[in-house]
């Protein structure tokens, strides 16, 4: 027997009767770095006094939606850890410093557990670009036994080679799908009020699903059931304007459009607890709960009901309370010049090569930083390609007067640039604004942030950023047991 119990987003605690691994655990209501994004959407509470002690726990990547520190923090110190090797070496050390065995995860490889098996796949970063999940190994885990399977790329795309394999290592099982579709609009300063109603992308999407799912269908046979996840947090209090804005497509509806597109496969968006469970290549039932997740009544949960209508307000900063002054500034100048660097060569460097003033309508070629603080207009910087880094610069409208911008709090961004504050905190949780004046010529996104803040690319501010979250850590909780009942082996 082979049981999938989904745990949110896309955490899976996967158990055959001897053994169980946790892949990608989030543990807490919060999601994101310290919290920084928001709260675990469908939300609930899992009792970990009651939760089943596990032999191993498989982190995908670096991300923290699924690399989340207090989460790990609640995990018992004998449990192996396996981390995918292309994670930085700043997260080693955090979970080394942590007091966890660290063993690396490489792709196309075969790790052990038990009567479990993990096979691990290389992605597709050529044909099928996937921006930052260079550590991701899409999986197909099975039990020995022939039960069952669970297969998912996770946020990736898998290489025809890998779905190759399939049929060869375990018979057709479940299939998780990530449905992470989220739309960063509403973070536009020009954007005005919308009236339009709002655009239903949902059969685009379960049409480029539906391909997918024809494609492992082919190599692997058909799967005993589909299941939607990803996108799974939410925005709250004086933020949670932004879940009519962020989240366009809903999973239930995906699966309803699937199912009209596949009548004779089957798709579901399972909730927090919902467990499958597989014996001898047949889906035996849906547990509708696990006994040690509790979650609320739907009419308790909050509103994602896609509507861009609903007013666009205006964000406040993230680390609150903070002076940001001259000698702020100053440092954060300083701060921005890795950032200048970043920046030469890339998109918005060529795109600024290539402007002419006509193009632009009398504003300034340039891309701008606006710093936003509590005692006094912003402060406002600009990009200066001969110099590699950012000058201040006068101004009473940034917006109006650049080409192109972002705006946030003085104090977040140079929190971010020292490695206090998460890159997703500030990115896409409604902490910034943006601006692009001709957009079909040059077009700045929260996403050029994100990219420079990876790991991989800033490993010291990642090693200050997991000490700082480290910091924030209870020293006591109630923790995930370790089981030591199964053997654990080497990947092949």
């Amino acid at each position: 027997m082979l049981e999938a119990c989904f745990l949110g987003h896309q955490g899976w605690l996967l158990s055959s009767a001897s053994t169980r691994v946790l892949v990608d655990p989030l543990l807490t209501d919060r999601f994101g770095h310290g919290g920084g994004v928001g709260v675990v959407h469908p939300p609930r509470r899992i009792d970990l006094s009651a939760f089943p002690p596990v032999d191993a726990v498989i982190l995908s990547h670096e991300h923290d939606d699924h690399f989340d520190v207090p989460s790990i923090h609640r995990l018992d110190r004998r449990i192996p850890i396996h981390l995918s090797s292309r994670a930085s070496n700043a997260s080693r050390a955090l979970l080394r410093d942590m007091g966890f065995t660290v063993h690396p995860l490489r792709p196309n490889a075969t790790l052990a557990v038990g009567d479990l098996r993990y096979r691990s796949f290389v992605a597709d970063h050529v044909r099928g670009p996937v921006e930052d999940e260079w550590g991701v190994f899409p999986f197909l885990l099975y039990d020995t036994g022939g039960h069952g399977s669970v297969l998912s790329a996770i946020d990736v795309e898998p290489r025809d080679d890998g779905l190759a394999q399939l049929g060869r290592l375990a018979p057709p099982g479940l299939w998780c799908y990530a449905n992470n579709t989220t739309d960063s609009r509403f973070q536009d300063a020009l954007r005005g009020p919308s009236a339009a109603p709002p655009t239903d992308d949902t059969p685009l999407l379960a049409r480029v699903v539906a391909r997918r799912h024809a494609q492992i269908e082919q190599a692997w046979g058909h799967p005993l059931a589909t299941l939607v996840g990803g996108a799974g947090w939410a925005f709250e209090g004086d933020r949670a304007w932004i879940n009519h804005h962020a989240f366009p497509i809903d999973p239930n509806r995906l699966c309803e459009a699937l199912a009209r597109a596949c009548p004779s496969a089957s798709f579901t968006a399972p909730v927090p607890g919902e467990t499958f469970v597989q014996h001898e290549g047949r889906l035996l039932a849906e547990r509708p709960r696990a006994p040690f997740i509790a979650v609320p009544p739907r009419s308790q949960w909050p509103t994602r009901t896609h509507d861009p209508t609903v007013p666009v307000r205006d964000h406040a900063p993230v680390l609150s309370g903070r002076a940001f002054g001259e000698a702020q500034l100053q440092t954060l100048i300083d701060e921005l010049g890795d950032f200048a660097r970043y920046l030469y060569g890339g998109a918005v460097f060529r795109a600024l090569q290539s402007l002419t003033e006509d193009d632009l309508h009398g504003r300034r070629c340039a891309l701008a930083i606006a710093l936003r603080r509590a005692d006094g207009p912003p402060y406002v910087l600009r990009y200066e390609p001969e110099a590699c880094g950012f000058t201040r610069q006068p101004s009473t409208d940034a917006i109006e007067e650049f080409a192109s911008g972002l705006e946030c709090w003085g104090a977040d961004l140079l929190g971010l640039m020292r490695g206090e504050l998460g890159v997703s905190a500030l990115c896409f949780a409604g902490r910034m604004r943006v601006w692009n004046h001709a957009p079909r010529r040059l077009r700045w996104s929260p996403h050029d942030l994100w990219m420079f803040g990876h790991p991989l690319r800033r490993p010291a501010a990642a090693t200050q950023l997991y000490r700082v979250l480290r910091a924030q850590l209870p020293e006591s909780t109630e923790r995930v047991r370790f089981s030591g009942s199964a053997p654990v082996g080497r990947p092949d």
